[in-house]
């Protein structure tokens, strides 16, 4: 099963590759190419063999046969293409930049390490999740479990009223490459779909690492990776199988493509490219139809009176060859939007609505300022590279890209703004994880502008080359120190059995589950635990000696009111009337001995059934978001 599943993703893969290669201009050595040949090839390969499931499940009951079937005619035709291909040629303004070989080591050093713990971090997330998060369960999963059960009749269970609330019209690329890797291993195992999921978070940081080093230096790329593997939201994100990582790729990819188009002799390879991966991020999400209106548009806006009709030709043609599955599953399969089948003329007076224009700009500034799961937020730290003036040399090309993130979120402002639904609870669900999207392209903008123009150093005057040593190794200095932090923030990952953990005293103390509770839940950004009635949770001191008081922090609700008592060796430390609202809980001035102890949590009423059915849960009360300061 293990080797079927990984011989299904190599396929995906090396068709990716190809398909990639085979729109690539001849303009540079395969070896230059590889890292960005590879970093795109796994996503580009995981679309097209999602859409080919797609159509082979809709033709067949046994999809893999015929998706097996056609993805092999697409790898021998792409295999001919490429070998009746004429020979390379090389353009020597192409070659990489040589930088302090001393800087570059480093700096990479540091990267690999970051590679290392982001790698355990994710194991760690999946192991928490091992069916994903809500969004993976209840939606990618579920669908693809559909194509993967459902035979030929999948379409029309996905159309079922009663599961309109899994948004049955989103875009099948997630669940589709979850439903091959399904179909060709024999078995619906969680593991797989935790494999997409994280293979497009690898993509993403190779492909963002790849492209900065073609178009910059290697210690800039490898300080952009160094950024993103620094983004704790984006790392643990990398697995629970929302769809926003694979978005994200695909918005990066696409905006790579444009900005390396413009240094291309023969360059409508990378504009059609281009079009193909904006068409994917349809394919993957809601959003990424705004997505591919919004890169028409600019690249329309950008070419007027002076651009190739040759290049505009391309970039519409790739996206409409990757638009066609989007418009039939839109059309002849899925069910309104819920976001446009809520929308009436009326509804336009929300524009003038300063109301809700206070509550999205609130919400705006609330998640930028948390974004990425920091500890701290290191945007100030970030912004300090773009005070030079790098930004303003940049070509026509790579200034689309800011373009672009503008236009974006613009685009999201406006969807608030017109939403049917309660606009606190949607800013709330979804605002963060549109941000998260846009990620990766905001931080490939940063390494563009923070290294400045693309002269070669080579050719460049001896004063203006030592000159741009020193400011790349100023710039590697500040941002290592900024690394170096983001890096320590990884300590604070929490293992599966764990709710918080601090340092206190020199003392590291954690809060580990005990008996009594049922499986940990989260949504977003908030997790609980439902207690069975009496239950425990161990505080842990990793030293021989007492620490310094320490402070237990949640919030708890229960299935009607009730008393909870929580206590530590037979002695109370807190008891209060809970309900259903939830409420802050804080138990202050704990000093810990060193190992073991535990707290206790008991209620004097027996548990609610939270539904009718036979194997309903009988649940007590809930511990949310659990703080230890």
């Amino acid at each position: 099963m293990i080797a079927t599943a990984v011989v299904a993703l190599a396929t995906a893969w090396l068709l990716g590759v190809l398909a990639v290669r085979a729109l690539w201009p001849r303009t540079g050595p395969l070896l230059l190419d590889l890292p960005l040949l590879l970093s795109l090839g796994l996503g580009v390969g995981l679309g097209l063999t999602s859409m080919i499931f797609f159509a082979a499940s809709l033709l067949s009951a046994q999809p893999a046969r015929v998706s097996a079937g056609l993805e092999l005619l697409l790898g021998l035709a792409l295999g001919w293409h490429l070998w009746r291909r004429p020979r390379l040629v090389t353009d020597p303004a192409l070659a990489p930049a040589r930088w302090p070989s001393l800087t570059v080591a480093v700096v990479a050093a540091i990267f690999l390490q970051a590679c290392v713990v982001a790698t355990i971090v994710t194991v760690r997330a999946g192991a928490t999740e091992p069916y994903g998060s809500w969004d993976g369960w209840a939606i990618w999963n579920m669908h693809a479990r559909f194509m993967f059960r459902g035979g030929e009749t999948w379409a029309s269970i996905l159309r079922a009223p009663q599961l309109g609330w899994s948004h049955p019209d989103y875009p099948l690329l997630v669940p589709a490459s979850v439903a091959r890797l399904w179909s060709y291993a024999g078995q619906d195992a969680p593991w797989m779909a935790a494999l997409v999921s994280t293979m497009f978070g690898v993509a993403t940081v190779g492909l963002l690492v790849a492209a900065t080093m073609r178009l910059r230096a290697p210690v800039i790329a490898l300080v952009g990776g160094l950024v993103l593997l620094g983004t704790p939201f984006f790392v643990t994100f990398a697995s629970n199988e929302h769809a926003d990582i694979p978005l994200g790729f695909f918005m990066l990819a696409t905006l790579v493509l444009i900005a390396l188009g413009g240094r291309a002799s023969e360059a409508g390879g990378w504009p059609a490219l281009a079009g193909l991966t904006a068409g994917l991020a349809a394919w993957t999400k809601n959003e990424g139809l705004l997505f591919a209106v919004v890169i028409v548009v600019a690249w329309s806006l950008s070419q007027l009176g002076r651009g190739s009709r040759r290049a505009t030709g391309c970039l519409l043609g790739g996206l409409a060859v990757a638009l066609v599955p989007v418009m039939y599953f839109k059309f002849a399969l899925a069910p309104p939007n819920d976001l446009v089948a809520g929308q009436s003329g009326e509804q336009l007076g929300r524009l003038l609505d300063w109301s809700r224009h206070r509550v999205i700009g609130a919400a705006f500034w609330r998640d930028v300022a948390r974004f990425g799961d920091w500890r701290f937020a290191p945007f100030l730290t970030l912004a300090l590279p773009l005070a030079g003036s790098g930004w303003q040399r940049l070509n026509r090309r790579e200034w689309l890209v800011p373009a672009v993130l503008v236009l974006m979120l613009a685009g999201y402002y406006g969807v608030y703004l017109l939403t049917p639904l309660d606009l606190a609870t949607h800013l709330e669900s979804s605002l963060v994880r549109l941000l998260l999207q846009l990620w990766p392209a905001a931080v490939f903008f940063w390494c563009l502008a923070a290294a400045g123009g693309d002269a070669t150093p080579a050719r460049a005057p001896v004063k203006s080359r030592l000159s741009r040593r020193f400011q790349v190794a100023a710039f590697a200095l500040v941002n290592l120190a900024l690394a170096g932090g983001v890096l320590a923030a990884f300590d604070r990952q929490l293992a599966p059995n764990e709710l918080a953990a601090a340092h206190a005293g020199g003392s590291k103390v954690r809060v580990v589950i005990g008996d009594g509770w049922f499986a940990r839940e989260t949504d977003g950004r908030d997790m609980w635990l439902w207690s069975k009635g009496t239950a425990t949770l161990l505080l842990r001191v990793d030293a021989a000696q007492a620490t310094t008081p320490v402070t237990l922090q949640f919030a708890m609700r229960s299935l009607g009111v009730r008393t909870v008592t929580a206590s530590i060796g037979g002695r109370i430390v807190w008891q209060d009337r809970v309900g259903e609202p939830l409420a802050p809980v804080e138990i202050a001035g704990l000093a810990l001995p060193g190992g073991t102890t535990t707290i206790v949590f008991a209620t004097d009423e027996p548990g609610v059934p939270e539904s009718a059915g036979p194997e309903a849960r009988a649940l007590t009360f809930a511990l949310y978001n659990f703080r230890l300061k």
